[in-house]
Protein backbone atom coordinates (compact mmCIF):
# COMPACT_ATOMS: atom_id res chain seq x y z
CA UNK A 1 0.00 0.00 0.00
CA UNK A 2 2.90 2.32 0.79
CA UNK A 3 4.28 1.78 -2.74
CA UNK A 4 0.97 2.87 -4.29
CA UNK A 5 0.95 6.12 -2.32
CA UNK A 6 4.53 6.90 -3.31
CA UNK A 7 3.71 6.17 -6.96
CA UNK A 8 0.67 8.42 -6.78
CA UNK A 9 2.66 11.29 -5.23
CA UNK A 10 5.42 10.87 -7.84
CA UNK A 11 2.83 10.97 -10.63
CA UNK A 12 1.27 14.17 -9.24
CA UNK A 13 4.70 15.84 -9.02
CA UNK A 14 5.58 14.71 -12.54
CA UNK A 15 2.33 15.98 -14.05
CA UNK A 16 2.53 19.30 -12.21
CA UNK A 17 6.00 19.93 -13.65
CA UNK A 18 4.88 19.46 -17.27
CA UNK A 19 4.11 22.90 -18.68
CA UNK A 20 3.89 23.84 -22.32
CA UNK A 21 4.88 27.54 -22.22
CA UNK A 22 2.09 28.39 -24.67
CA UNK A 23 0.42 31.79 -24.66
CA UNK A 24 -2.46 32.34 -27.09
CA UNK A 25 -5.03 35.09 -27.69
CA UNK A 26 -7.64 35.83 -30.36
CA UNK A 27 -10.38 38.21 -31.43
CA UNK A 28 -13.59 36.62 -30.14
CA UNK A 29 -15.68 38.51 -32.71
CA UNK A 30 -13.75 37.15 -35.71
CA UNK A 31 -15.14 34.31 -37.85
CA UNK A 32 -12.23 31.83 -38.09
CA UNK A 33 -14.21 29.45 -40.31
CA UNK A 34 -13.72 31.82 -43.26
CA UNK A 35 -9.90 31.48 -43.15
CA UNK A 36 -8.85 29.15 -45.95
CA UNK A 37 -5.68 30.76 -47.35
CA UNK A 38 -2.60 32.49 -45.96
CA UNK A 39 0.56 34.26 -46.98
CA UNK A 40 3.57 35.57 -45.07
CA UNK A 41 4.60 39.17 -44.62
CA UNK A 42 7.85 39.89 -46.45
CA UNK A 43 9.51 41.47 -43.41
CA UNK A 44 9.18 38.50 -41.04
CA UNK A 45 11.97 38.11 -38.52
CA UNK A 46 13.33 34.58 -38.47
CA UNK A 47 16.69 34.62 -36.74
CA UNK A 48 17.69 31.09 -35.86
CA UNK A 49 21.20 29.58 -35.77
CA UNK A 50 21.52 29.30 -39.53
CA UNK A 51 19.62 29.12 -42.82
CA UNK A 52 19.09 25.35 -42.43
CA UNK A 53 17.28 25.81 -39.10
CA UNK A 54 15.17 28.64 -40.52
CA UNK A 55 14.20 26.55 -43.56
CA UNK A 56 13.37 23.57 -41.33
CA UNK A 57 11.14 25.76 -39.16
CA UNK A 58 9.29 27.17 -42.19
CA UNK A 59 8.74 23.67 -43.66
CA UNK A 60 7.23 22.54 -40.35
CA UNK A 61 5.06 25.66 -40.20
CA UNK A 62 3.69 25.13 -43.72
CA UNK A 63 2.99 21.45 -42.96
CA UNK A 64 1.04 22.28 -39.78
CA UNK A 65 -0.92 25.05 -41.52
CA UNK A 66 -1.88 22.61 -44.27
CA UNK A 67 -2.92 20.03 -41.67
CA UNK A 68 -5.27 22.72 -40.26
CA UNK A 69 -6.88 23.06 -43.71
CA UNK A 70 -5.09 26.24 -44.82
CA UNK A 71 -3.44 26.67 -48.22
CA UNK A 72 -0.73 29.14 -49.16
CA UNK A 73 -1.98 31.78 -51.61
CA UNK A 74 0.33 34.63 -52.57
CA UNK A 75 -2.30 36.46 -54.66
CA UNK A 76 -5.42 36.59 -52.50
CA UNK A 77 -4.85 35.34 -48.92
CA UNK A 78 -7.46 35.50 -46.17
CA UNK A 79 -4.78 36.23 -43.55
CA UNK A 80 -1.22 37.48 -43.50
CA UNK A 81 1.13 35.76 -41.08
CA UNK A 82 3.66 37.78 -39.11
CA UNK A 83 6.52 35.77 -37.61
CA UNK A 84 9.03 36.61 -34.94
CA UNK A 85 11.40 33.71 -34.33
CA UNK A 86 14.78 33.99 -32.67
CA UNK A 87 17.19 32.38 -30.31
CA UNK A 88 20.07 33.49 -28.14
CA UNK A 89 22.63 31.77 -26.01
CA UNK A 90 21.59 31.99 -22.40
CA UNK A 91 24.02 32.88 -19.67
CA UNK A 92 25.75 30.06 -17.94
CA UNK A 93 24.66 30.05 -14.33
CA UNK A 94 26.22 28.54 -11.28
CA UNK A 95 24.23 27.02 -8.46
CA UNK A 96 25.38 25.67 -5.15
CA UNK A 97 24.29 22.74 -3.05
CA UNK A 98 24.63 23.37 0.67
CA UNK A 99 25.51 20.64 3.12
CA UNK A 100 25.49 21.27 6.83
CA UNK A 101 26.21 19.56 10.11
CA UNK A 102 25.44 20.64 13.60
CA UNK A 103 25.05 19.42 17.09
CA UNK A 104 24.31 20.57 20.54
CA UNK A 105 23.66 19.69 24.11
CA UNK A 106 20.97 21.33 26.17
CA UNK A 107 21.05 25.06 25.63
CA UNK A 108 24.28 25.08 23.58
CA UNK A 109 24.52 24.25 19.86
CA UNK A 110 27.06 24.63 17.10
CA UNK A 111 26.79 24.04 13.36
CA UNK A 112 28.37 24.77 10.02
CA UNK A 113 27.58 24.33 6.35
CA UNK A 114 29.52 24.23 3.11
CA UNK A 115 28.37 25.32 -0.34
CA UNK A 116 29.40 23.03 -3.19
CA UNK A 117 29.28 24.76 -6.60
CA UNK A 118 27.37 22.99 -9.36
CA UNK A 119 28.05 24.20 -12.89
CA UNK A 120 25.04 24.32 -15.23
CA UNK A 121 25.34 23.84 -18.96
CA UNK A 122 24.93 26.60 -21.52
CA UNK A 123 21.43 26.81 -22.93
CA UNK A 124 19.84 28.36 -25.98
CA UNK A 125 16.68 30.36 -25.32
CA UNK A 126 14.10 30.20 -28.13
CA UNK A 127 11.24 32.64 -28.77
CA UNK A 128 8.47 31.86 -31.30
CA UNK A 129 5.58 34.25 -32.03
CA UNK A 130 2.98 33.97 -34.79
CA UNK A 131 0.30 36.55 -35.58
CA UNK A 132 -2.61 36.23 -38.01
CA UNK A 133 -3.73 39.56 -39.48
CA UNK A 134 -6.91 39.80 -41.53
CA UNK A 135 -5.83 40.49 -45.13
CA UNK A 136 -8.51 43.15 -45.72
CA UNK A 137 -8.62 45.04 -42.43
CA UNK A 138 -4.97 44.32 -41.38
CA UNK A 139 -6.38 43.75 -37.89
CA UNK A 140 -4.74 41.19 -35.58
CA UNK A 141 -7.16 38.28 -35.14
CA UNK A 142 -5.03 35.50 -33.59
CA UNK A 143 -1.64 35.28 -31.89
CA UNK A 144 0.39 32.54 -30.23
CA UNK A 145 3.74 32.57 -28.45
CA UNK A 146 6.06 29.86 -27.12
CA UNK A 147 9.25 30.41 -25.13
CA UNK A 148 11.56 27.46 -24.46
CA UNK A 149 15.18 26.59 -23.67
CA UNK A 150 17.29 23.75 -24.99
CA UNK A 151 20.92 22.68 -24.45
CA UNK A 152 23.45 24.78 -26.36
CA UNK A 153 24.90 21.82 -28.28
CA UNK A 154 21.56 20.35 -29.38
CA UNK A 155 22.01 17.92 -32.28
CA UNK A 156 20.55 18.57 -35.74
CA UNK A 157 18.04 15.72 -35.37
CA UNK A 158 16.93 17.00 -31.96
CA UNK A 159 16.53 20.55 -33.30
CA UNK A 160 14.40 19.30 -36.21
CA UNK A 161 12.17 17.43 -33.77
CA UNK A 162 12.06 20.48 -31.47
CA UNK A 163 10.94 22.80 -34.30
CA UNK A 164 8.27 20.30 -35.33
CA UNK A 165 6.88 19.94 -31.80
CA UNK A 166 7.05 23.71 -31.21
CA UNK A 167 5.05 24.53 -34.34
CA UNK A 168 2.45 21.91 -33.38
CA UNK A 169 2.30 23.45 -29.90
CA UNK A 170 1.79 26.94 -31.36
CA UNK A 171 -1.29 25.67 -33.21
CA UNK A 172 -2.53 23.39 -30.43
CA UNK A 173 -5.53 25.67 -29.78
CA UNK A 174 -6.17 26.79 -33.35
CA UNK A 175 -8.83 27.44 -34.47
CA UNK A 176 -10.09 28.76 -31.15
CA UNK A 177 -13.35 27.44 -29.79
CA UNK A 178 -15.57 30.51 -29.67
CA UNK A 179 -18.68 30.25 -27.55
CA UNK A 180 -21.65 32.32 -28.61
CA UNK A 181 -23.05 34.70 -26.01
CA UNK A 182 -26.73 34.29 -25.34
CA UNK A 183 -28.92 37.34 -25.99
CA UNK A 184 -30.19 37.26 -22.43
CA UNK A 185 -26.67 37.41 -20.97
CA UNK A 186 -25.75 40.25 -23.32
CA UNK A 187 -28.85 42.26 -22.41
CA UNK A 188 -28.28 42.00 -18.66
CA UNK A 189 -24.56 42.72 -18.74
CA UNK A 190 -24.11 46.01 -16.87
CA UNK A 191 -20.31 46.04 -17.11
CA UNK A 192 -19.97 47.06 -20.76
Amino acid sequence: MKFHWLSFIFLIVLVSCATDNLSMDYDSEYNFSKIRTYNYYTDNQIKLNNKIDSTNFMKNLDAVLQSKGLQKDTDNPDVFIALEVNNEIGKQSYNTVNLGIGGGNGWFGLGTNVGIPVKNRKVTDYFFKIDFDDAITKKLVWTAKVIDSKPYNYSTANKASFYNSTVKLLFKKYPPKITKKSKKATKNNHYD
